[in-house]
């Protein structure tokens, strides 16, 4: 996928967590009800338009999926995320909870626009990701993450963040940086 095809997917993935994290210091643990609530909702109507698509669902799907999902499991992304997510926030506590969505929300999109613009090493284990992408990931994640938790608990979480997503995991990195990210910043931070 090409970079500019990236960028509102990405942008999209940065505001939604953005959104959820502040809706948390708010609602706390309910917002986590209602993503995991939504994402089930979601999976349905994903399941649904594989079967007969919805007219009004296509330009959003062409915006913010990746082609290979529109066919297979559309808004596969988002359907994990609310899942990963409202779980994170459901289970952890909270700083756990935020540092692993701040983590995924910015470190995840900056590691894939910065990999896509000017990766150039790529990972032996990972060769689709990147040792560019990565490091975005990890000064990205920890600065963003620190608006939310103490810089030390951001710096770490950044860094599992970026090394869970460079494992070639049968699960989508949606689901395992913040579940990654959240559990061991509770275990560390507790």
């Amino acid at each position: 996928m090409d970079l500019k095809r990236e960028i509102p997917r990405q942008v999209f993935h940065l505001i939604n967590g953005t959104i959820i994290a502040l809706a948390y210091t708010r609602w706390e643990a309910r917002v986590g009800w209602v993503l995991m609530a939504m994402a089930v909702v979601g999976a349905f109507l994903s399941w649904r338009h594989t079967r007969k698509p919805f007219p009004w669902a296509e330009p959003l799907l062409d915006l913010l999926d990746r082609p290979h999902d529109i066919r297979h499991f559309p808004a596969k992304g988002a359907v994990l995320y609310g899942l990963a997510v409202g779980l994170s926030l459901v289970v952890y506590p909270s700083y756990a909870a935020l540092g692993g969505i701040a983590v995924l929300a910015c470190g995840d999109a900056l590691s894939t626009l910065v990999g896509k613009a000017w990766g150039k090493r790529p990972w032996p284990w990972n060769r689709r990701l990147s040792v560019e992408g990565s490091l975005a990931f990890f000064i990205g994640g920890t600065i963003y993450a620190s608006l939310f938790i103490p810089f030390p608990a951001a710096l770490v979480g950044a860094f599992v963040g970026a090394l869970v997503e460079t494992v070639p995991w049968p699960l989508d990195d949606n689901v395992t940086i913040p579940l990654a990210v959240g559990g061991l910043l509770a275990l560390l931070f507790y």
